[in-house]
Formats: C-alpha cells, structure tokens, sequence
C-alpha cells in the first residue's frame, strides 16, 4: 500500500499546533465564563487540524484507494473507478487542479486536499503526477 501525503499537511499541523497553543495560553487567564469565546474560537479548528493532519493523504494498492481529508476519509475499490483525471476548479486569479475519480456509476469524486494551483494553461506537476500514479495503479489492478 502506498501513501502520498499532500506538501500542505504540514502547514495544517503547524497552523493547528499554533491556534492550540494560543488556545491553551488564553484559557490559562480565563477568569470568567465570557473569556472563553477566544479558547473555543482558537483551539477547536487547532484540535482538528493537529490531530487530522498528519492523515490527510491518499493510500493505494490492489484493492483500492482509500482517501483522508480534513473532516472525512472515504474508500473505493479499483473496480468502482474508471478513470482518474486531473479537474480544474476555476478562479478569478488563478485555477486549482483536483484529483478527480470517476466512478462506475456515473459519479465523481474530487479529492480537494490533494489539489495544487495552477496559473493559466500551465497544469500542477504535483497533481498531474498523482493522477498519473493513480491511473496506473488503477489500470495495473484491472
């Protein structure tokens, strides 16, 4: 089974770790009830991105793929994918370039935390390369 973790993860940890640790310097002076708005505000978004980080990602093998995302993870056996591409979700200053399954039954699925930006016509070598591996492991697997 292999694992490709998005460049970005750690970023989200790092972001996560710092909201936590403000959180938990604010709530150490809290003194009443009302003072605990900022704690909550800050330290609930750096318990999820400290503790859901480290998994974000996409793992693949012979039965399957299995992605992680912020808030969820889903799988999919080779045999309910028919292809792998590259979708562009278009901006008004640049594009971003996702993941994208097609699935047997005529759905997508678009794997947001393994997207990349782009500028123009230019695509994400990081993202083209994933979708290529994927690709291949797909094909290879049927």
């Amino acid at each position: 089974m292999q694992k490709r973790r998005p460049l970005g993860a750690i970023g989200y940890f790092l972001m996560g770790g710092a909201c936590l640790l403000i959180a938990v310097v604010l709530a150490m002076g809290v003194r009443h009830v009302v003072h605990l708005l900022p704690v909550v505000i800050l330290g609930a978004p750096g318990v999820v991105l400290t503790f859901r980080a480290p998994v974000f990602g996409v793992r693949h093998g012979p039965d399957g793929l299995r992605y992680s995302g912020l808030l969820n993870a889903r799988s999919h056996a080779w045999t309910d994918i028919r292809e792998v591409r590259v979708a562009v979700v278009s901006g008004t200053v640049y594009s971003s370039d996702v993941p994208e399954l097609v699935l047997a039954s005529g759905g997508t699925d678009q794997l947001y935390m393994l997207s990349g930006h782009s500028f123009g016509r230019t695509r994400n070598r990081r993202v083209v390369r994933l979708v290529a591996e994927l690709e291949a492991a797909r094909a290879a697997a049927s």
